[in-house]
Protein backbone atom coordinates (compact mmCIF):
# COMPACT_ATOMS: atom_id res chain seq x y z
CA UNK A 1 0.00 0.00 0.00
CA UNK A 2 1.59 3.36 -0.43
CA UNK A 3 2.24 5.26 2.40
CA UNK A 4 1.66 8.64 1.30
CA UNK A 5 -2.28 9.30 1.55
CA UNK A 6 -3.58 5.91 2.35
CA UNK A 7 -2.14 4.84 5.95
CA UNK A 8 -2.98 8.33 7.21
CA UNK A 9 -6.71 7.95 6.19
CA UNK A 10 -6.54 4.76 8.13
CA UNK A 11 -4.67 6.25 11.10
CA UNK A 12 -7.36 8.92 11.08
CA UNK A 13 -10.35 6.50 11.17
CA UNK A 14 -8.82 5.45 13.96
CA UNK A 15 -8.87 8.13 15.93
CA UNK A 16 -5.47 9.87 15.31
CA UNK A 17 -6.27 13.34 14.69
CA UNK A 18 -4.49 14.12 10.67
CA UNK A 19 -5.24 17.33 9.29
CA UNK A 20 -5.31 16.63 5.69
CA UNK A 21 -4.90 12.73 5.40
CA UNK A 22 -3.71 13.29 1.35
CA UNK A 23 -0.81 15.24 2.08
CA UNK A 24 0.65 13.43 5.33
CA UNK A 25 3.32 10.16 4.79
CA UNK A 26 3.21 7.40 7.27
CA UNK A 27 5.18 4.42 6.80
CA UNK A 28 5.08 0.80 7.48
CA UNK A 29 4.93 -0.57 10.83
CA UNK A 30 3.69 2.83 12.37
CA UNK A 31 2.57 2.73 16.21
CA UNK A 32 -0.02 5.10 17.49
CA UNK A 33 -1.28 5.10 21.29
CA UNK A 34 -4.16 3.21 21.31
CA UNK A 35 -5.78 4.40 24.79
CA UNK A 36 -6.08 7.91 23.35
CA UNK A 37 -5.44 8.53 19.57
CA UNK A 38 -8.08 11.57 19.74
CA UNK A 39 -4.79 13.60 21.42
CA UNK A 40 -2.17 13.21 18.84
CA UNK A 41 -2.50 15.36 16.16
CA UNK A 42 -0.35 15.54 12.73
CA UNK A 43 -0.50 18.64 10.68
CA UNK A 44 -0.03 18.27 7.17
CA UNK A 45 3.80 17.50 5.00
CA UNK A 46 4.66 15.42 8.50
CA UNK A 47 6.15 12.44 7.59
CA UNK A 48 6.37 9.77 9.89
CA UNK A 49 8.71 6.79 8.96
CA UNK A 50 8.59 2.81 9.07
CA UNK A 51 8.66 1.50 12.72
CA UNK A 52 7.93 4.66 14.75
CA UNK A 53 6.11 4.48 17.97
CA UNK A 54 3.69 7.86 19.54
CA UNK A 55 2.15 7.66 22.53
CA UNK A 56 0.05 9.64 24.70
CA UNK A 57 -0.10 8.13 28.11
CA UNK A 58 2.68 7.73 30.42
CA UNK A 59 3.61 7.06 34.09
CA UNK A 60 3.99 9.32 36.84
CA UNK A 61 5.61 7.58 39.61
CA UNK A 62 5.19 10.44 41.54
CA UNK A 63 1.46 10.78 41.49
CA UNK A 64 0.05 7.12 40.34
CA UNK A 65 -1.06 4.42 42.97
CA UNK A 66 -0.29 0.74 42.32
CA UNK A 67 -3.79 0.58 41.57
CA UNK A 68 -4.02 3.35 39.15
CA UNK A 69 -1.73 1.16 36.96
CA UNK A 70 -3.91 -1.88 37.57
CA UNK A 71 -6.39 0.07 36.33
CA UNK A 72 -5.00 1.32 33.25
CA UNK A 73 -5.54 4.81 34.85
CA UNK A 74 -1.97 6.73 33.68
CA UNK A 75 -1.62 10.38 32.97
CA UNK A 76 -2.79 11.34 29.18
CA UNK A 77 -1.34 14.13 27.59
CA UNK A 78 -1.26 15.60 23.85
CA UNK A 79 1.05 15.03 21.32
CA UNK A 80 1.58 17.84 18.28
CA UNK A 81 3.50 16.97 15.35
CA UNK A 82 3.50 20.34 13.30
CA UNK A 83 3.65 20.89 9.37
CA UNK A 84 6.46 19.53 7.40
CA UNK A 85 8.40 17.88 10.10
CA UNK A 86 10.23 14.59 9.78
CA UNK A 87 9.94 11.67 12.03
CA UNK A 88 13.03 9.12 11.20
CA UNK A 89 12.95 5.43 11.54
CA UNK A 90 12.41 3.69 14.66
CA UNK A 91 11.91 6.77 16.99
CA UNK A 92 9.79 7.13 19.72
CA UNK A 93 7.46 9.99 21.18
CA UNK A 94 6.84 9.32 24.84
CA UNK A 95 5.35 11.75 26.23
CA UNK A 96 3.28 14.70 25.82
CA UNK A 97 5.04 17.13 23.48
CA UNK A 98 5.43 19.22 20.57
CA UNK A 99 7.42 18.40 17.71
CA UNK A 100 7.69 22.36 15.70
CA UNK A 101 7.41 23.33 12.06
CA UNK A 102 9.90 22.05 9.92
CA UNK A 103 11.68 20.05 12.27
CA UNK A 104 13.53 16.86 11.91
CA UNK A 105 13.92 13.90 13.97
CA UNK A 106 17.43 11.30 13.31
CA UNK A 107 16.61 7.37 12.98
CA UNK A 108 16.00 5.72 16.17
CA UNK A 109 15.44 8.78 18.79
CA UNK A 110 13.57 8.77 21.83
CA UNK A 111 11.76 12.09 22.43
CA UNK A 112 10.73 12.98 25.67
CA UNK A 113 10.90 17.02 25.32
CA UNK A 114 9.31 19.72 23.07
CA UNK A 115 11.45 20.42 19.52
CA UNK A 116 11.25 23.90 18.79
CA UNK A 117 10.64 24.70 14.97
CA UNK A 118 13.46 24.19 12.45
CA UNK A 119 16.18 21.84 14.52
CA UNK A 120 17.14 18.73 14.27
CA UNK A 121 17.38 16.29 17.15
CA UNK A 122 18.43 12.83 17.53
CA UNK A 123 19.92 10.42 20.10
CA UNK A 124 18.50 8.43 23.26
CA UNK A 125 17.08 11.03 24.78
CA UNK A 126 17.37 12.87 21.86
CA UNK A 127 19.31 16.24 21.91
CA UNK A 128 19.86 19.29 19.99
CA UNK A 129 21.99 18.25 16.64
CA UNK A 130 21.79 22.14 14.86
CA UNK A 131 19.42 24.18 13.86
CA UNK A 132 18.00 24.63 10.09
Amino acid sequence: MPSLGWRSRICKWGGVNILNPKKTEIGTNVVFDTMSPENITIEEGVIISTGCKIISHYLDPHTMTPEDRLANRYPVGHVLIKKNAFIGMGSMIIKPITIGENAILGAGSVVNQNIPDNEIWAGNPAKKIRTL
